[in-house]
């Protein structure tokens, strides 16, 4: 049989012995059973094909959908978490709460005060031998009273005679001047003690000349309350409260155990000092007011 490619002449063979080429004639129905098969092979792949390229991109088409949602979650974020502006608020919030609890706090105090006071003012000196140095701050609270009433007393006095410079003379002067006196007393108290070799707590003696001093406070009301009334008896509640300062400085002092030990100076003579001084200190304060006020008290216009 003769090749049709390369026209070589391979008698009864199959294939062509030169190029290797098929010598069997195709029929029609192996030709088209084989196209067919291909075809019918075709979709399959191509079904497959298809599958597989579809798995493969869901991801992507799935988080396609939610990518604007992202990105407007981003710029909702980005517009209303603004590091400075959310610091402010922050700022802001904390600055509330601290002055809220300062309110807090100075309600219950003086409450707690109010209660205390009520309650040393009938019996000041038995109170006194009770409180502990959880009362050291109702012993500054009254210290202060009386340093703003007595400069509000001073103030008033010198509103009224219409003098220059009330502000400074009139409020700052005294307020400074009392206070001092006041803590200088307690350095009395204090220095004495410790000559004496006396054991104490120095919160607990503030908490005790504090605690007698609360009458001290109630005559200084009364006395800026009738300085509109009349000059003579608000002077009269005026000394009757430093009086009380006096009385308050002696009564800490004689509760310890004074002159039980050989000390370089007699007990007596160390109360006297402290007298003395503090003695002193209030006639600076008061001398020149006291003095100014009897004279206005019985001049014609000084009187109510």
């Amino acid at each position: 049989m003769k090749c049709p490619v390369c026209n070589h002449e391979n008698g009864n063979a199959s294939f062509c012995e030169r190029c290797g080429s098929n010598l069997t004639p195709s029929s029609p129905t192996a030709d088209t059973a084989r196209d067919q098969q291909s075809a019918a092979a075709e979709p399959e792949y191509t079904r497959w094909s298809s599958t597989q390229a579809t798995s493969s991109h869901t991801p992507v088409s799935s988080n396609t959908p939610s990518a604007p949602r992202s990105v407007q979650h981003v710029s909702d974020s980005s517009s209303t978490d603004d590091p400075s502006s959310s610091g402010d608020n922050n700022a802001n919030q904390w600055n509330n709460i601290v002055q809220n609890e300062k309110v807090q706090q100075a309600k219950e105090v003086s409450k707690q005060y109010l209660s205390y006071f009520l309650s040393v003012l009938t019996r000041p000196y038995q109170t006194m031998k009770t409180v502990g140095e959880q009362h050291s701050l109702n012993g500054w609270i009254t210290m202060a009273l009386i340093a703003i009433l007595s400069s509000t007393y001073v103030l008033i006095t010198f509103g009224r005679m219409d003098v220059d410079g009330l502000f400074i003379g009139g409020f700052i002067r005294p307020l400074l001047f009392t206070a001092i006196t006041l803590i200088v007393a307690i350095a009395l108290i204090y220095a004495i003690l410790k000559i004496e070799k006396i054991t104490f707590r120095p919160k607990t003696l503030v908490a005790q000349f504090g605690t007698l001093l609360v009458p001290a406070v109630a005559s200084l009301v009364l006395a800026n309350l009738f300085i509109v009334i009349s000059y003579s008896i608000a002077i009269f509640f005026l000394v009757v409260s430093y009086l009380i300062i006096f009385v308050s400085l002696n009564a800490v002092l004689f509760q310890y155990p004074l002159n039980r030990t050989k000390a370089a100076i007699d007990s007596m003579y160390s109360v006297l000092i402290a007298n003395v001084v503090l003695f002193y200190m209030l006639y600076r304060l008061l001398g020149g007011t006291i003095i100014g006020l009897i004279g206005l008290m019985y001049s014609p216009y000084g009187r109510l």
